[in-house]
Order: C-alpha cells, then sequence, then structure tokens
C-alpha cells in the first residue's frame, strides 16, 4: 500500500500522535544518554490547537509545531478550518512568514503498509505515519496559496533526525515565539499569544540514594517559561522543587538559521 491509499480502518487520529510520540521520547533519550540536556516538551495544546496546532515539541533549544491526521486524505479537512484559509492568504503575499511557516509548522498523517507473515494467510498491516511541511502539503486544497517546491515526504525517524540530530527542522525560541505570536495575530489577538501558551514539559531529575533519576512532568505556561524550564540545570531540578519556584533567566543566545522553503531529507 502507499502512505495516501485509504483502507477500510478507522480513522485513528490519537494512534498517529501515541505513536510520535512515543518515537520523540525515545529518540530524546537515546540522544541524550548522560542527560547533558535537562528536558524536553513533547505536548497537546488542548483547545489552543484551533489557533496553533495540534502538537508542540521542544528540546535542544529547538522548538515545532505538528498538526496531526488519521490519513494523508484528512488533510483537505484543513481547508474548511477559517483561520487556516486566512494564515494561507498571508503566506501568499509575505515570504518571511512563508519561511518561519516552513521551519517550524509540520503536518504529519498515519500510513499502513502490508507486512506477509509466515505460516499465515492473513498477514499483518503495519501502520506508520509520515511527516512533511503544513503550508507544503495543505496548499493543493487552499484557493489561494503560495508557490512552494515540492519537497519528498519523510518518516518519523528522519523527521527526529533532523529535529534532535542535525538541528534541520525548527528553530530557535526567538523566531518561533515570533510565529506563534503570527498565528495569535491571525485569530485576532484575543484569545492567546506565545505568553499564554500552555503544555506539557519533561524535566531530568537526578537521582539519590533512594531513588533513581527519572524524567518529570510538569506544565509550562508561555514560551519563555518553556525555554527556561529547558535550559535549567538537572541538579538545580534536583533541589528546587518547591511549590511556585522558576528558574532565574539564563542568557539566550540567538543562533543563526538559513532560510529554507523545504528541508531536504
Amino acid at each position: 500500500m502507499h502512505q495516501n491509499d485509504q483502507t477500510a480502518l478507522r480513522a485513528l487520529e490519537q494512534n498517529v500522535i501515541l505513536r510520535f510520540s512515543a518515537a520523540l521520547r525515545q529518540r530524546f533519550s537515546n540522544t541524550t544518554p548522560d542527560k547533558s540536556s535537562a528536558g524536553f516538551a513533547d505536548t497537546t495544546l488542548g483547545s489552543q490547537d484551533k489557533i496553533f496546532a495540534d502538537y508542540l515539541i521542544a528540546a535542544n533549544a529547538r522548538f515545532a509545531l505538528v498538526e496531526f491526521k488519521a490519513s494523508f486524505l484528512d488533510i483537505r479537512s484543513e481547508a474548511k478550518k477559517p483561520l487556516r484559509r486566512s494564515l494561507f492568504d498571508h503566506l501568499t503575499v509575505r515570504d518571511d512568514l512563508l519561511r518561519r511557516c516552513l521551519d517550524f509548522h509540520y503536518i504529519c498523517w498515519g500510513a499502513t503498509s502490508y507486512l506477509p507473515t509466515s505460516g499465515s494467510q492473513v498477514g499483518f498491516i503495519e501502520e506508520c505515519e509520515f511527516l512533511n511541511h503544513y503550508a507544503l502539503q495543505v496548499a493543493p486544497f487552499m484557493v489561494t496559496k503560495p508557490r512552494l517546491r515540492k519537497v519528498a515526504d519523510f518518516s518519523t525517524t528522519s523527521f527526529l533526525d533532523g529535529f534532535l540530530g542535525a538541528r534541520l527542522v525548527g528553530g530557535t525560541v526567538h523566531r518561533f515565539k515570533t510565529y506563534v505570536n503570527e498565528l495569535a495575530a491571525i485569530a485576532g489577538g484575543t484569545q492567546g499569544d506565545a505568553t499564554t501558551l500552555e503544555g506539557m514539559v519533561f524535566a531530568f531529575v537526578p537521582g539519590d540514594e533512594n531513588r533513581p533519576g527519572r524524567y518529570a512532568h510538569g506544565r509550562f505556561r508561555g514560551l519563555d517559561h518553556l525555554a527556561l524550564l529547558l535550559a535549567a540545570k538537572p541538579d538545580r531540578l534536583e533541589y528546587d522543587r518547591r511549590p511556585g519556584y522558576e528558574p532565574k533567566p539564563e542568557p539566550e543566545h540567538d543562533h543563526l538559521q538559513r532560510p529554507s522553503r523545504g528541508m531536504q531529507m
């Protein structure tokens, strides 16, 4: 089966999210076995998904938004959303916004393939997922759309390699905040922005003689708060777990990123 074939399976978008989330957590653990990076974000955005996206991921000073669909053909539903149609109106006339959208906004959909199994006539239908730039995949279903060159779809593994490894996916918190605030402005600026974005963050808490180290999960409120939690040193998280404690700001570094019209994997 090809990735955009429909099957008789029920549309289970949540399963796509679960597979992607499990892959991200496993890949992050393998990337930082010494726990040199304090934590990562791997979170749904609840009711804020209508303005921003279904999901936010952040790690190693990189940030990105991900939309999820049960199948490739479900991507067409994005064209029915007034805020997304408005986004594409802006993408058509603003190259700077288009660059940020390509860098930070992705879409992930479920796919299936048939695997024959020895000793059985039934076989096995494997479920997996593919990703691409949000603007690139949604544009064909929009009336107003920018001109974009095609980029091959990439697997979850290659996407995470680009996000956590080569750092070709996503970008710094400075540019990410700009894009989030642009999405908020398109929605009228009354339903939240980069300062009100909330979600779950995982922070590594070193172990002691009584228990092993672990990733504890908590809530971030606003992107500045998330950036501070991701930059916090593990030993500070060990001894400063008082209610209401927030790490002091640390100097932020602006990493230059080459503008791109599509990620090559």
